[in-house]
Order: C-alpha cells, then sequence, then structure tokens
C-alpha cells in the first residue's frame, strides 16, 4: 500500500506582532494518512503540542479554536516529532501541506537538538501540482 501523510497544523498568533519574547510555534498537528491507490482514509490524528516559547492568544483561540488550557495539556515540540516519525513513519514517505506554511513552520521550529521530522517529498497541494 502506498500512502501519503497529510498534514495541518495551527500555530501560535497575534492579531498584531508577538508580545516581546514570543513567538510563533506549533500548537496542534493535524494529520490524515491517505492510501494513494484507493484515495481513502487510513488513520487520522491531532497531536496537541504544548507551547514553549509563547502563549496562546485570545485571537489565537478565535481563530483557531485552540483554549490555552489545551495547548498546556499538549505534549512538547520534540516529542510530537518523534511521534511523526515512529507512528507515521514522516521521514521516509511523502507528505502535502496545504500552501508552504506548515513545511517553513517545521523547519523554523526543528533546530538544534530537534530533528525535522519529514522526508523531503512534500507537496504543496495549494499548488496543484502532485
Amino acid at each position: 500500500m502506498t500512502v501519503l501523510n497529510v498534514v495541518d497544523l495551527e500555530a501560535t498568533c497575534w492579531e498584531g506582532d508577538p508580545p516581546a519574547g514570543q513567538r510563533s510555534e506549533i500548537i496542534e498537528i493535524g494529520i490524515v494518512v491517505l492510501n494513494l491507490e484507493t484515495l481513502e482514509r487510513v488513520g487520522k490524528r491531532s497531536i496537541m503540542v504544548r507551547p514553549e516559547h509563547s502563549e496562546v492568544s485570545e485571537f489565537c483561540t478565535r481563530l483557531t479554536g485552540i483554549t490555552p488550557e489545551e495547548a498546556a495539556v499538549g505534549i512538547t515540540f520534540r516529542e510530537a516529532c518523534d511521534l511523526l516519525r515512529t507512528e507515521y513513519r514522516s521521514d521516509s514517505r511523502p507528505w502535502a501541506s496545504w500552501g508552504d506554511y506548515d513545511r517553513k513552520q517545521f523547519q523554523k521550529q526543528a533546530v538544534g537538538t530537534v530533528r525535522y521530522p519529514f522526508s523531503s517529498r512534500h507537496t504543496n497541494a495549494k499548488q496543484g501540482v502532485f
């Protein structure tokens, strides 16, 4: 079976610039596993990620529906990346997202001791190039 991981993330955000000392970071990773032979969904999950360098603003809650309390009980970004690799084989499977924001946000956050969780086979579904 040939599968594709389809990823959609939510990140902390503000109506204007972030408050001093804060930066946008992933707070939820939605992932759907699609069987490319049958076009059927064979897996689906929402992974809550606890922000480490920002807070979920009221604006962010209105936009995403994620409250500060929900984000606070999430796993760390490192744990989320590890989970993507182990449970979804994200470092060897092709993956897609709507636009390029998700890929760039992961690249920005996966620095230092946190390993980027995805393969290089990314499709920007918004461009419609498969």
